[in-house]
């Protein structure tokens, strides 16, 4: 298999869960939620977590994400959505048993009307998606970036460089929430994000490295990927309709 992962399309749901060393990604949307339907099927601690957000619309687009990544999950495992585990195994990855006990590694990412979720057996995943908005390029870039991506950034024609600094960021919070590593990070970690992914980059903590791609996502959205570098499968996307 070449360096880059094998990428498919899909508008079905997966009737299996990956094999080891693959991953699925699912883009879902909020336009259709029902915020007291997917509220109901939250247990205590997501429900209350979706109406900490300020607007009735942050309030609806969370429990949509929440409710969706559940009804995904169910249909893998065959399990009542409802009454699955999701147990935290870091500051923003969540696991759930699978058949044989293996451990189902997911994430999940938000941008206004717009979710993601990315699953893989037996190995963390994190994955990130921003809405490209107007922002503060170069004050946000300050704080984020390493000294060689300020230098690729400034390099940019201004009109480039919001999306490119939403790609930098994107996959830093992929490899933020893969490697379980604290909000401080990303500044110290250069994501070469003047190239294409897939990219390897050495681990921040001992181990293999890892492996950060950029998502086909909207054309208005940035997504990426993060996984350990010894995960060469397919990674596999889909349309979530639930």
């Amino acid at each position: 298999m070449s360096a880059r992962a094998e990428k498919s399309e899909a508008v079905t749901p997966a009737p299996t869960l990956p094999p080891r060393g693959a991953t699925h990604v699912w883009f879902g949307g909020t336009t259709a939620a029902e915020p007291e339907r997917d509220l109901a099927l939250l247990p205590a601690g997501e429900r209350e977590r979706a109406l900490r957000h300020g607007s009735t619309a942050d309030r609806a687009r969370c429990a949509a994400a929440w409710a969706g990544t559940r009804r995904i999950l169910a249909r893998y495992l065959d399990a009542d959505p409802a009454a699955l585990p999701l147990e935290r195994t870091g500051a923003a990855r969540w696991a759930t048993p699978g058949p044989d006990g293996t451990p189902v590694h997911l994430s999940v990412a938000r941008a206004d009307g717009s979710w993601l979720l990315a699953l893989a057996v037996g190995d963390p995943v994190g994955a990130d998606l921003e809405r490209i908005r107007p922002l503060d390029t170069e004050g946000l870039a300050a704080h984020c970036l390493a000294p060689e991506e300020l230098s690729w950034l400034a390099g940019l024609p201004g009109g480039e460089r919001t999306g490119a600094f939403l790609r930098a960021w994107t996959r830093k919070e992929a490899l933020r929430k893969a490697a379980d590593l604290p909000r401080t990070a990303p500044r110290r970690l250069p994501v070469a994000a003047d190239r294409p992914g897939p990219v390897t980059l050495a681990a921040p903590h001992p181990g293999d490295g890892w492996t950060v791609d950029d998502l086909p996502a909207a054309c208005d959205e940035r997504a990426a990927l993060a996984r350990p570098a010894h995960c060469t499968g397919p990674l596999s996307r889909f349309h979530a309709t639930v």
